[in-house]
C-alpha cells in the first residue's frame, strides 16, 4: 500500500534491534570514558622546586606513618582537604588536573599538614628545610683535604724530592682512572637516551633502601616519620644528590692535591731539596721514557726546559748524592698536579654545581602512588550513581529511608523519573547519586525522527535516492529513564518476593548492570524474610539475573546494620568507583557514629542537670517521734511535695529540651515527634535531718513505706520500676545513713533531690526514647514503637544493659552533684553511654539479622 503524502516511512525491527544494541554497548563504555578521560588527563608526575619536593615528600611521609592521629587527628586532616581544595578551587586553570592546578594544591596541602604538626613537634616539620651545614660541606671538603695534603709526607722526605714517588704517582693514576670512569658512565647514559632526572644510582638506591630496616627497628613516630621521609627523598632525588655528592668528591680531591702542592713550596722555604731517583730494575732510558709520560701535560703546556737522559742518569741517587737545584722540579711536579688533578677536578666540581642548579629547580615526583592518587581525586571527584527500580512506593520509600538521613529530604514523587538526586557528600568531594527508574510492562521503544516529510514529489524521489541503510534509519533518542539507567554504577531492585521479579525482568536493558537484589518481604507474607531471599535468589539464578541478594531485616533497621548493605553495593560496584566508594562509606560511617554520639551527649547533659536538681522543702525538724503525731507528719509532707513539684517542673522542662534537640538531630518534626512523649512519673530521695540515736528504731517500721517504684512512660513503652529504693532494714545501716543525711543537709531544712535509682530508671527511659526517635527516623509511624512485642524486647535490653553498668553510673552522679556544671562530665558520661547503647543496639539488630525483622 502507498504511503499517505507527508507520512514518515516505517522503520523495520530489525533497525530498532540494531539501533538499540548500538546505544547499549555505547552506555557500557560510557564509564570507562570517563575514567580514561581522567587518567589521561591526570599527571603522572609533576616538576618542581626543591623546597616545595620536600614539603611534598615530608606530609606523605608524616601522613602515611602516622596511622593512629598523633600528629593530624582525621578531623584535622578532612579540614585541611577542604582548605587545599578551595585554594585549588581559586586557581585559574580551566583544567582541574592540569600541571600546575595539581602542583599548587598539592603544595598548599603539604604547607597545610606541616603548620600544624610544626605545632606538636617542631623539630620533625623542621626536616621540610634543608640543613644548613650542608650548603658549607662541599667548602668545608676542600679546606680538610687541603690542610691533610699539607700535612702529608709521603711523597718526600724533608730534604728530598724523589722523582718516581709512588704516592706521586698514585695521585696522578687515581685520578686519571676517575677520568675515565665518568667518560665512560656518560656514554652509556647517552646510549640509554636516559634523561637527567631520571637518573637513580644503583648506591643511592640501595643506601636508601637501607632506611627501610630502621623504620622497621624505630619504635617512635619521630624517628618512623624520619625514616620513610629520608627514603623517599634520597630515591626521588638520587641524580640531585648524585650531583652534589660529586661536587663535594672533586672538592676534595682539588683541595688534596692544592694541599701537597703548597706543602712543596712551603717546605722549599726553609728546606734545600735535593732532586733524585732510585731503581732496583729501572735503568735511566726506562726511567726518562716514563718520566716525559708522567710529565707530558705540564711539558706541554708551560715552557719548561725538557731533560734528556744524561740528566736523569746525573740524578741517580746511587751516583752521587742527587742535584741540588731542585727549584725547577718542583715546579714541574706542582703544575703537574695542577694539570691533571686540581683545574679538572675543579671544572668538574662547577659543572657538578651547575647540574646541582638545574636539578633543585626540576625534581620529578611520580604520582602513581597511592597516597597521591587519593589526593588527585579530590581535583576531580568521582560521582556514584545508583539507579532505584521497585514496583511499589512503599518499597521504594523503604529502601530510601535507610539509606539517608532523613533530614535530607528526597522524595521521588516531586522529582522527575530519571532524574539525579544527591543522597550524600564527602568533603573531598565525592558524590553519591541517585535516580528513580519506573518499571515498565513493556520495553519503551524511544521516539524516532522521521527520514523525510517533505509532501512533494521532488523530496520524495531525492529521499528514495539518499536512503540510508537500516541501520541508520533509526535515531533512537533515550528517554530521561533509559538514560539514567545507561548512567547507572549500580542498579538496585526492590521486590518483595519472587514473584516480583518477572515484572521487574522487562525493564532491564540489553546492557547489563551490577544489581543489587533487595528483598523487602510485606509483614503478612507466610515465609519468613531468610526464606523469601531465599527464593529471590533462586529466581533470579532461573532468570539469569546476576545480582547480589539483600535482605532488608540485614540493613534497614537501624544504623548499625549500614556496613552490610555499604559491603553488598561495594562488591557490586565497577572496579574504577571502588576507591571513591571506599570513601564514601568511610564517610556515611562516620556521619552515623557523629550523630550517635552527639545524641548520647545530649542525653548525658540531660541526666547530668537532672542530677544537679535540688530542693529545700522548710519544714520542721522531723525527729522520729514526729512520724507518729498525724499533723507533723502532714505539715512535712506538703512541704516535700512543694518542692516535689518544683523539681518536676523543671525535670519536665529539661526532658522536653532535650527529646526536641533529638528530633532535630534526626531530622523529624515536631508534628511526630510529639507521639513520643507520653507523662514522667519521678521518684525522690528525701534527705531530712534525722535524730541518729532514735533512727534505728524507726528503721524497721518506715522499711515498707520507705520502698516504691518507678514507672516512666515514653513511646509508648512502659518501664516497670528497676530502681525501687526498697525497704530501710534497722540497725546500723539505718543508723549510717541518718549520720551522712544530717551532715548533707543544713540544719533545719529537708532537701528533695533525684536518687540514684531513680537517675538510672531516667537513663533507662532516656535510652528507651532514643530507640523510638531512632526507629521513627526509618519508619513513615510510630507503628513500630508501639506494638507490644518491640517494646518489651527494648525494654528488656535496655534495663539489663543500664542495670549492668550500674556502678560506673554512680560515680557520674556523685560527681554531678558536686560540680558546678558539667565540665568533662558530660563528656565521660556520653562515652560510657555510647558503650552501653551499643550493647543494646548490637543485641537487637544481631537477633534481628538472625530471627527476622523485629
Amino acid at each position: 500500500m502507498p504511503h499517505a503524502r507527508g507520512s514518515c516511512r516505517p522503520i523495520s525491527a530489525k533497525a530498532i534491534k540494531q539501533a538499540s544494541a548500538q546505544s547499549a554497548r555505547v552506555a557500557a563504555l560510557r564509564p570507562w570514558f570517563c575514567i580514561i578521560s581522567f587518567m589521561s588527563q591526570a599527571p603522572k608526575r609533576i616538576t618542581l622546586d626543591e623546597a616545595a619536593a620536600r614539603r611534598m615528600l615530608l606530609a606523605q611521609a608524616i601522613e602515611t606513618s602516622d596511622t593512629q592521629g598523633k600528629l593530624l587527628s582525621p578531623v584535622e586532616r578532612e579540614e585541611i582537604d577542604r582548605l587545599a581544595l578551595q585554594f585549588a578551587s581559586r586557581q585559574s586553570s580551566a583544567n582541574p588536573v592540569s600541571d600546575a592546578n595539581v602542583q599548587a594544591f598539592l603544595d598548599e596541602r603539604a604547607r597545610q599538614v606541616l603548620g600544624v604538626v610544626e605545632n606538636r613537634n617542631p623539630a620533625l616539620a623542621s626536616l621540610q628545610d634543608r640543613r644548613p651545614w650542608t650548603r658549607w660541606l662541599a667548602v668545608a671538603a676542600f679546606l680538610a683535604a687541603a690542610l691533610f695534603g699539607a700535612a702529608t709526607d709521603r711523597i718526600a722526605n724533608p730534604h728530598r724530592v724523589d722523582l718516581l714517588s709512588l704516592p706521586l704517582l698514585a695521585i696522578v693514576g687515581w685520578n686519571l682512572a676517575i677520568y675515565c670512569a665518568l667518560i665512560a658512565s656518560y656514554v652509556l647514559q647517552r646510549r640509554k637516551q636516559q634523561q637527567p632526572n631520571q637518573e637513580r644510582p644503583a648506591s643511592f638506591m640501595r643506601w636508601a633502601n637501607s632506611w627501610r630496616g630502621w623504620q622497621r627497628r624505630a619504635g617512635q613516630l619521630r624517628a618512623t616519620v624520619t625514616a620513610v621521609f629520608t627514603r623517599q627523598w634520597y630515591g626521588a632525588t638520587a641524580a640531585l644528590q648524585t650531583q652534589r655528592w660529586r661536587k663535594v668528591l672533586h672538592l676534595a680531591a682539588a683541595g688534596w692535591a692544592f694541599g701537597i702542592g703548597l706543602s712543596l713550596f712551603a717546605r722549599g722555604l726553609v728546606v734545600e731539596y735535593r732532586v733524585g731517583w732510585e731503581s732496583t730494575f729501572l735503568n735511566a732510558d726506562q726511567v726518562h721514557a716514563a718520566l716525559r709520560v708522567l710529565l707530558m701535560p705540564a711539558m706541554a703546556l708551560f715552557p719548561f726546559e725538557p731533560f734528556s737522559v744524561q740528566d736523569i742518569a746525573s740524578l741517580q741517587f746511587s751516583n752521587g748524592s742527587g742535584a741540588m737545584a731542585g727549584a725547577r722540579w718542583v715546579y714541574i711536579y706542582a703544575t703537574l698536579l695542577a694539570v691533571v688533578v686540581i683545574v679538572p677536578r675543579l671544572a668538574l666540581a662547577l659543572y657538578a654545581r651547575w647540574r646541582e642548579r638545574v636539578l633543585s629547580r626540576r625534581v620529578v615526583l611520580s604520582l602513581s602512588d597511592a597516597y597521591y592518587q587519593r589526593l588527585l581525586g579530590m581535583l576531580n571527584p568521582t560521582r556514584v550513581q545508583f539507579g532505584l527500580l521497585a514496583l511499589r512506593d512503599e518499597d521504594r520509600h523503604a529502601l530510601l529511608r535507610a539509606m539517608q538521613p532523613r533530614k535530607q529530604t528526597f522524595s521521588p514523587a516531586e522529582s522527575a523519573p530519571g532524574e539525579w538526586q544527591p543522597l550524600m557528600r564527602t568533603s573531598t568531594g565525592e558524590a553519591l547519586w541517585i535516580a528513580d527508574i519506573p518499571p515498565a510492562s513493556q520495553p519503551q521503544q524511544p521516539p524516532l525522527q522521521p527520514l523525510n516529510t517533505s509532501p512533494s514529489w521532488a523530496g520524495r524521489a531525492f529521499g528514495r535516492l539518499m536512503k540510508p541503510r537500516p541501520a541508520e534509519a533509526a535515531r533512537p533518542v533515550p528517554s530521561p529513564q533509559q538514560a539514567a539507567h545507561d548512567d547507572s554504577d549500580v542498579m538496585l531492585i526492590v521486590v518483595q518476593g519472587a514473584s516480583d521479579l518477572e515484572a521487574v525482568q522487562p525493564a532491564r536493558s540489553e546492557a547489563p548492570k551490577p544489581t543489587l537484589l533487595l528483598v523487602n518481604p510485606p509483614a503478612t507474607a507466610d515465609t519468613g524474610p531468610e526464606v523469601a531471599v531465599a527464593l529471590c535468589r533462586a529466581k533470579a539464578r532461573t532468570l539469569g539475573l546476576h545480582a547480589e541478594v539483600l535482605g532488608f531485616e540485614q540493613f534497614a533497621h537501624s544504623w548499625v546494620q549500614a556496613p552490610v548493605l555499604l559491603d553488598a553495593l561495594a562488591r557490586c560496584m565497577p572496579s574504577h568507583k571502588k576507591t571513591a566508594f571506599a570513601r564514601l562509606s568511610e564517610a556515611w560511617l562516620q556521619r552515623n557514629q557523629a550523630l550517635f554520639a552527639e545524641s548520647m551527649q545530649v542525653i548525658a547533659t540531660q541526666l547530668l542537670d537532672a542530677a544537679r536538681e535540688v530542693e529545700e522543702a522548710r519544714s520542721a525538724l522531723p525527729y522520729v517521734k514526729r512520724l507518729i503525731s498525724t499533723t507533723d507528719r502532714q505539715a512535712d509532707a506538703l512541704a516535700r511535695k512543694a518542692a516535689m513539684a518544683t523539681v518536676v517542673e523543671r525535670l519536665q522542662r529539661s526532658v522536653r529540651q532535650s527529646h526536641a534537640r533529638l528530633l532535630r538531630l534526626h531530622g523529624i518534626d515536631d508534628a511526630q515527634g510529639m507521639l513520643l512523649e507520653q507523662p514522667l512519673k519521678e521518684k525522690f530521695d528525701v534527705q531530712a535531718p534525722i535524730n541518729a540515736k532514735e533512727a534505728g528504731l524507726a528503721g524497721a517500721a518506715t522499711g515498707a513505706a520507705s520502698g516504691a517504684s518507678i514507672d516512666l512512660v515514653t513511646g509508648g513503652l512502659t518501664l516497670g520500676a528497676a530502681a525501687a529504693l526498697g525497704a530501710l532494714i534497722g540497725g546500723g545501716a539505718a543508723y549510717a545513713g541518718a549520720a551522712w543525711k544530717n551532715r548533707a543537709t543544713p540544719a533545719g531544712t529537708t532537701l528533695v533531690q533525684l536518687s540514684d535509682e531513680m537517675l538510672q530508671a531516667m537513663l533507662a527511659a532516656a535510652l528507651l526514647r532514643y530507640l523510638a526517635i531512632a526507629d521513627l527516623e526509618r519508619s513513615a509511624t510510630v507503628a513500630n514503637a508501639e506494638s507490644g512485642e518491640t517494646a518489651v524486647l527494648w525494654e528488656s535490653r535496655v534495663v539489663a544493659a543500664v542495670e549492668a553498668r550500674k556502678d560506673s553510673l554512680a560515680r557520674f552522679w556523685a560527681e554531678a552533684r558536686t560540680q558546678p556544671g558539667p565540665g568533662q562530665t558530660a563528656q565521660a558520661l556520653g562515652d560510657e553511654l555510647q558503650k552501653i547503647m551499643r550493647v543494646v543496639l548490637d543485641g537487637l539488630f544481631s537477633a534481628s539479622q538472625s530471627h527476622g525483622a523485629l
